[in-house]
């Protein structure tokens, strides 16, 4: 088997969910799981690039469209926390039907990171969590007031195959009020596993200080570190793209051994 690489429907509560998998060379019992950002496509280059270089680590690398969004069936009113989360057992449940994979690394990026700190907390499958730029607060302020007051915040997000057309998303409220049930920090805590937890230092998004709220609430082993000259959406530059993910390994390599 040399870097297969196969598209796949996984089967959960709200339809199939979407997924891409990546396998390594030879025959492995290493897993990682990779969770795209809010609204985000598993399509991304950042993360098709990060599931390449894992798999050449010698893992077998899936990522997958939430429920609700991009190529995954289920409204949009379905992309919820909660969901989320189910989503993830779903494709770890699947993975570990297919191979009797024995060490899941489960990661991803903004949202994607922030989910994967959640889902760890109760699930004990998990062997390491991989963090990028994760946040953990709530929506506030003139934006929370105006999800609540329309029913809906509308999103736009560029296609993986084209970044001059995009896709539109309209999300309930629902979304917000379901992600209110969850904390990041407070789930950290559970977390009795290697985290990695990665900043970007000019992400003006989720900034580096709120990253390190995780990191300070996280239990030993962990990593923090904050790459320069980086910000949120470095996935639009493949030399960042490049930057971030020779961090990724250092820091997996550090921790692992």
């Amino acid at each position: 088997m040399k870097n297969k690489v196969t598209k796949t429907k996984i089967r959960s509560s709200r339809g199939e969910i979407s997924a891409t998998i990546h396998y390594s060379e030879s025959k492995t019992n290493r897993l990682a799981v990779l969770c795209p950002g809010y609204l985000d496509s598993k399509d991304y280059t950042h993360l098709v690039r990060l599931a390449e270089i894992l798999c050449k680590e010698g893992y077998t690398a899936v990522r997958f469209d939430p429920t609700g969004t991009w190529e995954s069936e289920g409204d949009i009113s379905d992309y919820t926390t909660t969901q989320y989360l189910e989503d993830i057992r779903r494709v770890i449940d699947y993975m570990i039907e297919e191979s009797k994979y024995n060490y899941i690394l489960l990661g991803g990026h903004s949202r994607g990171g922030q989910v994967s700190i959640l889902y760890a907390a109760r699930d004990n499958r998990v062997s390491l969590v991989l963090g990028i730029m994760p946040s953990h607060r709530l929506t506030t302020g003139q934006r929370r007031e105006e999800w609540e007051k329309t029913g809906v915040s509308v999103s736009q997000r560029d296609l993986p195959e084209d970044r001059n057309k995009t896709m539109e998303f309209k999300v309930p409220a629902k979304y917000m009020l379901d992600r209110d049930q969850y904390n990041a920090l407070a789930d950290a805590k559970k977390i009795k596993i290697p985290v990695i937890l990665i900043a970007g230092e000019l992400d003006e998004l989720v900034l580096p200080e709120e990253v390190k709220e995780i990191f300070d609430n996280s239990n030993e082993p962990k990593r923090f570190i904050i790459i320069k000259g980086i910000g949120h959406n470095y996935r639009y530059n493949d030399d960042e793209i490049s930057i971030v993910n020779e961090k990724i390994l250092e820091q997996l390599k550090s921790i692992i051994r």
